[in-house]
């Protein structure tokens, strides 16, 4: 019974509970696609306000077709259109990839023949056309031309409707995937934000955020093709279908990248293979179309073959990881639900389309839930492991601090001093080196206590600081002794912060009064390290310090 108890409150906590936070993630989230696939893409048309022209199209050989059953290659259709009395209304559709004339009772009405520069490809993907009908029309001609040989015209959601009308149904439709999509490539940037913020942080411990912001980011652009809402907007759908094929052309190397630094695994030759590919692909591409040999989409077979070997490569590293124990658990389970709401997802997208081929939320509607869940869980694990690194980095930070700070003056101790050295040594530059130490520290601490000493101590630290503080860091090296480092600097300017220092030391007795008034005794030497050794500066610092220090005994009396 305990055993039950216990594996129970594992359920409920540690990583048991992430896995069921995921998964309430997941059902909400199938919830919203179930209904929104058979409940949301009904029509807001009446029937008296749009008139339907899918069927009823005849051909010059007087066969009738559905205009959504072309046969391939160009053609003639015409349908009568007598009994509609079109009255302001517009004859509206959407086509894809086919170039088209319009004629209204055998006069040329309308032509969509987009030229432009042979890079982006022979096709514009799809646009959405609304043509004034003139009163009294009869019959509608198109003459259809595919932009690929072999291929059957395309032309969708067809008929005579109020404008817009027709293009509150289009958003009607189309804004559940956009906004989506948008929030792909929303999540994506703040991703790349955390990233430079991350990277900024001059830690050594970094996350990988740009791999899955990438990711994120390509995959939203790619997806929202298929809305048509940025070809109606830009009124340029050539250039979002080349978009949309180059964004193919890339989005095999994010993943591979990303799943290599969760994994610990940056060094594998994976990652130069996909990137090599991916690369080739886009070049290849590029040429082909220039020449005029192959356009985007003809070689779009590439790209999906690259993709394969990205989630091949993927699923290696990960069994990899998971042998070698190199990745935790939770991280696994996330992508184990993140994989699997893929696969659900875009099982409904199957399902949605079998029980209703005309929606027209496009075909990947629902697998975007999948990606967007994708890229949350992934994205949880990331900002964890961020908190975790942050945490330890911070650590790491305060032990730095405590082992080179001197604890009673906060300032540089005497290792801090020993790394400046060595720093010195591999060619910090020319600088001078001062000796300092307070006089009669060891009076103060007998006569007055070590508090009064303790107080000696700290404000000849802030003395020597403040005097320094443009030209050199100082560094408390023993009990009543300070050395100060320089930068490249002139003797004058050294000759001036004693200056300063010897103003200050007076202006704190004046003011102060200590019961034995703060003397500090200096000496300096230069300091070339590509001829001597630091040491051998210190050395000579050090005698003319305990010079200074006996010249100032002599005259204080004391």
């Amino acid at each position: 019974m305990e055993k039950k108890e216990d594996g129970i409150r594992t359920l409920f906590t540690g990583r048991g509970s992430v896995f069921l936070d995921m998964a309430a993630i997941v059902v909400i989230f199938l919830c919203i696609a179930v209904l929104y696939a058979f409940y949301g893409t009904k029509k807001i048309y009446y029937n008296d306000e749009y008139v339907n022209l899918s069927d009823g199209w005849t051909a010059k050989d007087g066969q009738e077709y559905s205009i959504s059953d072309l046969p391939k290659g160009d053609i003639m259709i015409i349908k009568n259109i007598e009994d509609v009395d079109p009255d302001g209304k517009r004859l509206c559709f959407k086509s894809i990839d086919t170039h088209l004339t319009v004629c209204f009772d055998g006069k040329p009405a309308y032509t969509y023949a987009p030229e432009y520069p042979s890079i982006l490809g022979d096709s514009y993907g799809m646009y959405i056309h609304m043509i004034f009908i003139p009163e009294g029309t009869r019959s509608v001609t198109f003459t259809l031309h595919p932009v690929y040989y072999g291929a059957s015209a395309n032309i969708e959601n067809i008929g005579i409707a109020d404008a817009g009308m027709y293009m509150g149904d289009f958003y009607h439709n189309a804004l559940p995937a956009f906004i989506l999509s948008l929030l792909i490539v929303i999540f994506g940037v703040l991703m790349l934000i955390m990233g430079f913020t991350d990277a900024g942080s001059g830690s050594g411990k970094t996350v990988d955020f740009f791999s899955l912001a990438s990711l994120a980011i390509i995959a939203g652009i790619w997806s929202v093709n298929d809305t048509c809402v940025v070809q109606v907007y830009t009124q340029h759908p050539e250039i979002m279908h080349f978009t949309t094929y180059l964004c193919l052309m890339f989005i095999c190397y994010p993943p591979v990248s990303f799943v290599a630094s969760a994994t610990r695994q940056r060094k594998t030759v994976l990652l130069p293979l996909v990137f090599g590919l991916a690369a080739v692909n886009f070049v290849t591409t590029m040429v082909l179309s220039v020449l005029g040999i192959a356009d985007v989409r003809q070689m779009l077979t590439f790209s999906h073959v690259n993709i394969g070997i990205a989630m091949a490569s993927c699923i290696y590293l990960i069994v990899k990881a998971f042998k070698k124990k190199s990745v935790g658990m939770v991280f696994l389970h996330m992508i184990l639900i993140g994989i699997s709401s893929l696969v659900v997802f875009t099982f409904i997208d199957i399902i949605r389309f079998k029980v209703n081929p005309e929606s027209s939320l496009g075909a990947g509607f629902f697998s975007r839930f999948g990606v967007m869940i994708f890229i949350f869980l992934i994205n949880i694990h990331l900002i964890r492991e961020r908190t975790r690194i942050a945490v330890e980095n911070g650590q790491a930070e305060l032990m730095k601090k405590l082992a080179f700070t001197d604890g009673l003056t906060q300032i540089a101790n005497r290792a801090a001093f020993e790394l400046k050295e060595e720093e010195i040594r591999k060619g910090h530059g020319k600088c001078f080196i001062v000796q300092l130490d307070i006089n009669f520290l060891k009076k103060v601490n007998d006569e007055y206590g070590h508090a009064e000493g303790d107080r000696h101590i700290i404000n000849t630290a802030r003395i020597i600081t403040e005097s320094f503080e443009n030209i050199g860091t100082c560094f408390r090296t023993g009990g009543d002794e300070f050395i100060v480092v320089t930068g490249n600097c002139s003797e004058s300017d050294v000759n001036k912060a004693l200056d300063k220092l010897e103003k200050l030391v007076s202006d704190y007795n004046k003011t102060e009064e200590p019961p034995v008034p703060l003397m500090i005794a200096c000496g300096y030497a230069g300091c070339d390290p590509s001829k001597t050794d630091p040491e051998e500066a210190e050395k000579i610092a050090d005698q003319r310090m305990y010079e200074n220090k006996r010249r100032m005994k002599e005259a204080s009396g004391l």
